[in-house]
């Protein structure tokens, strides 16, 4: 038993120090770096910096757009939910647009601003089709748009999980009440969905206020502050103090962001299984939504449409017959390849290591008495507050001369705690549910705490570890924003050798690059949804075949009773 407590304890301890480690040494490091002048506690670049017009423009943009796609974003996200889950439509119909719908969330956001060029730059394709420059894609229209097409699939996916659990019954109690449509609408709908509205409106704001990718690609010459940042730490003239100072007012709107978030996660809401009623046939309503889900299902298929057809022209706009010689050229180029090779092997790792360290942080959280929960949601808290960029920074100002520089395993470490936030929450609320006496049990009967994790608590968390693997995979490939700084030439991922590559005006390359990440990314999420289908069906026969056997014996108990009766 003393050996159980020590593992405990110990796990608890290394799960401390990584973060430490990794979390708050950096974080400091950043702090050093902006506030100390001559080893005194100084705010004279605080003040100079802030002052500038250069620096004030750039964080008006980013908070500007970020509040205006987070607005458009939910309204979006909320009306596509809705079509799907209160409309008539064909079931397959409905299917394929979730989709398309969810597809650009397998992509870097990098990615995004080359589509948008290709497809509306003035050599763009739909620019060509309709013969005319449908808009001007640098600056205002084209970061709004890629931020958009960013933000959307998460707030769709938030509103579309949330509606799973309304109660179709209180619609037919809406009708009986004689409530006019929209305070049936209202009461229904609406006010069930409060605390999803506010949450898809600060994860919006957040991902737009600290995203890279799109304004580095589409931004011309407005300035944002996440660019800004770039330039500061790898531009021409690196200044890092006057970086660091950038990174920490990047940090005032996530923080923000985080405490309402965290505000609005402590609000009770009853979750019970839906009671889907048959929907009342509505002509009109159905052939809206049906062109509302089709315009914008086929309107993000047709931005990213030219991604697919780039890499089979011999080469656009001038020669455009079918050719497979960028196909043949890009693989026999060796660094290519070894980005592949380093992506993979980076999320690989960073789901293995990433899955293991959030769901022992959980279970210490959920299934201990210690102290240490409070401790560990503290970490949890901190890096869904800290923008990627902001982590590469830190990581790139404390391990710059240590044996960590540009390896590997610096990528797997930032991408681990950059994500922690979202699997940690998964496998926590998966370990509450399940019933708190399992390990007072086990002790009874002389179990160590080790087997009871193994053999009682990750079997019935089976599901969630595997939703928590594929989030840090799916994640580890797509990200730019923190391992952007921590990179070399051996160590490359494709997110960063997609950024080295517009450098040289390779985009065919960058297409074909975008393709292997998406079909990786969509190969990760089948693998999961089908042992994840199985292992639920695995379930509900054992469960089918648990009753049968209950009642069976319930069956011969009562049997045996009324013949000692007679």
């Amino acid at each position: 038993m003393k050996q159980t407590v020590r593992l405990e304890r110990g796990l608890k301890i290394l799960v401390s120090c990584f973060f430490g480690l990794f979390l708050f040494l950096p974080l400091a490091r950043v702090l050093q770096e902006a506030l100390l002048s001559d080893g005194r506690l100084s705010f004279h670049l605080v003040t100079e910096l802030v002052g500038t017009d250069k620096w004030l423009q750039a964080f008006l943009n980013s908070f500007c757009f970020a509040l205006s796609v987070a607005l458009v974003a939910t309204l979006l996200g909320f009306l596509l939910a809705y079509g799907l889950h209160f409309t008539k439509l064909a079931p397959y119909f409905k299917q394929v647009v979730e989709r398309f719908l969810v597809l650009p969330m397998l992509l870097p956001t990098i990615t995004y601003g080359f589509v948008l060029i290709y497809s509306f730059g003035k050599q763009g394709l739909w620019t060509r089709i309709f013969g005319r420059t449908i808009f001007d894609i640098y600056g205002t229209a084209g970061v709004f748009l890629g931020l958009l097409i960013y933000c959307l699939p998460v707030t769709f996916v938030l509103f579309n999980d949330a509606m799973h659990y309304l109660d179709h019954r209180f619609f037919i109690v809406s009708r009986l009440m004689r409530d006019h449509f929209f305070r049936g609408f209202q009461t229904t709908v609406l006010q069930p969905l409060l605390k999803v509205f506010a949450i898809s409106l600060v994860q919006a704001f957040f991902m737009s206020f600290t995203d890279f990718g799109i304004p580095v690609a589409v931004g011309g010459q407005k300035v944002f502050i996440t660019t800004l940042l770039y330039e500061y730490f790898l531009g021409s003239l690196p200044d890092f103090a006057r970086g660091s100072v950038i990174a920490l007012s990047m940090l005032l709107p996530s923080i923000l962001s985080v405490i309402c978030l965290h505000r609005l996660q402590k609000i009770p809401v009853a979750y019970e299984p839906k009671k889907t009623l048959p929907l009342k046939r509505n002509r009109v309503r159905d052939s809206l939504f049906a062109i509302f889900l089709s315009l914008s299902a086929g309107g993000i298929m047709g931005i990213f449409f030219v991604m697919f057809l780039i890499p089979f022209v011999a080469s656009w706009p001038y020669q455009m017959q079918f050719s497979l010689t960028p196909l043949i050229t890009f693989s026999q180029d060796p660094t290519l390849r070894l980005t592949l090779q380093n992506s993979l092997l980076v999320a690989i790792l960073t789901a293995s290591f990433g899955t293991l360290t959030a769901f022992l942080a959980a279970v210490f959280t959920t299934r201990s008495q210690s102290s240490r929960g409070l401790v560990i949601d503290s970490f949890a808290m901190i890096t869904n507050s800290l923008p990627g960029m902001v982590l590469g920074i830190a990581y790139l100002l404390i391990f710059s001369g240590t044996p960590l520089h540009n390896t590997l395993f610096i990528l797997v470490a930032a991408n681990l705690v950059h994500y922690f936030a979202t699997p940690y929450q998964l496998a926590k609320s998966a370990l509450q549910k399940m019933n708190p006496n399992w390990e007072n049990t086990a002790k009874i009967m002389g179990d160590y705490w080790l087997d009871t994790l193994l053999k009682v608590i990750v079997p019935n968390a089976k599901i969630t570890i595997i939703e928590m693997f594929s989030y840090y995979f799916t994640n580890a490939m797509v990200t730019i924003s923190a391992v952007v700084f921590l990179t070399s030439a051996e160590t490359m991922v494709m997110t960063t050798k997609i950024k080295e590559l517009q450098h040289f005006g390779r985009f065919t390359d960058i297409f074909i690059l975008s393709i292997i990440l998406l079909a990786v990314n969509s190969t990760m999420r089948m693998i999961t949804q089908l042992i994840t289908r199985r292992l639920k069906s695995n379930e509900q026969k054992i469960e089918k075949n648990t009753r049968r056997v209950m009642f069976n014996r319930n069956t011969d108990t009562f049997g045996s009773l009324r013949k000692i009766q007679r």
